[in-house]
């Protein structure tokens, strides 16, 4: 069993996909690829085709077109499970249970399809490891997921025995735990000085001093700089809780207490209930990025040696004594 991520047009048609039962895929519109004997386990022959059509595309967009074509016809099997996310954050999970077929009507443009039965739906990709959400990103129509036992696991099917015995030597959830216990052996003000600083590895600057922004909850205030392409007015909330879990009206209150034009994250160690994640979420409003424990855990992992230069360069010798990992233990 696979997993596949297959895009309805940046999620315009996921919920016909969802409705209608079926995934599809374009490039071919009006090619009944079946009436008309494709060689369909062809790959060369469907270059061939495709060149005919799109005759300007250049070499590499044919390769990735025609490969993600072929990739829907042979390597998607019935059994296998499909995500197609909306243009939100949510994803729509389902398993293929019916080889390709040909259908044109108005439930979308993507006239080959395959028969699907949905499983899960308005599943949150911010529930997801940082490696996975990172794969959810990529720009591919159609593609494989590398980190599938993460998604099996949520729809209750049993994992590899492969699986199993890597998790028995390395159990990465573990380690992020002990990480996470050893982040709430920091006072608040030192908590407050390790989120600043994984948030700077990230292109965060500071446009109000730390600890004195004041302004109904907002901890920190400033501009996301994503490496020169894009600048961000962020505000933060820091909420350094263990077992407490993040409601709906924390997130109420922080939405209400966000400066007009600036978008929101708010970072716990501990969790966001379901009620929560749907108010973040919700497209009617301004939506608030949220980081639990395990997600910033997992930043603090992957931008580790970025966080113990920013940490050295201030000179911060007890934040850093106390943050010195063995590396052998980080998942990196």
């Amino acid at each position: 069993m696979e997993v596949y991520i297959l895009r309805a047009d940046y999620g315009r048609y996921t919920k016909s996909f969802k409705d209608n039962k079926y995934v599809g895929i374009g490039w071919f519109e009006g090619v009944n690829p079946i009436n008309e004997n494709w060689k369909l386990d062809d790959k060369d022959w469907l270059k061939e085709k495709y060149k005919e059509k799109y005759i300007d595309d250049p070499k590499m967009r044919v390769n990735q077109n025609v490969g993600q074509i072929f990739r829907f016809i042979n390597d998607l099997n019935i059994g296998d499970i499909i995500i197609c996310p909306y243009n939100t954050s949510e994803l729509l999970i389902g398993q293929v249970d019916g080889e390709l077929f040909y259908k044109a009507d108005n439930t979308s443009p993507y006239s080959w399809r395959k028969s699907v039965k949905w499983i899960k739906d308005n599943v949150n990709r911010h529930d997801f490891s940082q490696p996975l959400q990172n794969t959810l990103k990529a720009t591919l129509t159609h593609f494989k997921v590398k980190q599938k036992d993460e998604i099996l696991e949520i729809l209750g099917f049993k994992v590899s025995e492969h699986k199993k015995k890597i998790e028995s030597d390395f159990n990465p959830n573990y380690v992020y735990e002990q990480i996470r216990k050893q982040f709430l052996e920091l006072n608040p003000t030192e908590f407050e000085q390790l989120v600043s600083y994984v948030l700077r590895t990230l292109g965060f600057e500071p446009t109000q001093e730390i600890g004195k922004v004041g302004d109904r909850g907002i901890d920190y205030e400033g501009v996301l700089d994503v490496q020169g392409v894009a600048s961000i007015d962020l505000q933060v909330q820091v909420k350094r809780y263990d077992k407490n879990v993040i409601g709906e009206l924390d997130i109420r209150n922080f939405r209400g207490a966000l400066k007009k034009d600036f978008q929101g994250c708010f970072i716990t160690l501990s969790k966001f209930n379901k009620k929560a994640k749907e108010s973040a979420t919700n497209d009617e409003m301004k939506q608030i990025q949220l980081i639990d424990g395990h997600q910033f855990t997992e930043l603090f992992i992957e931008q580790y040696d970025k966080i113990v230069d920013v940490i050295e360069s201030e000179e911060n010798d007890v934040l850093l004594d106390k943050l010195q990992f063995k590396k052998s233990l980080l998942p990196i």
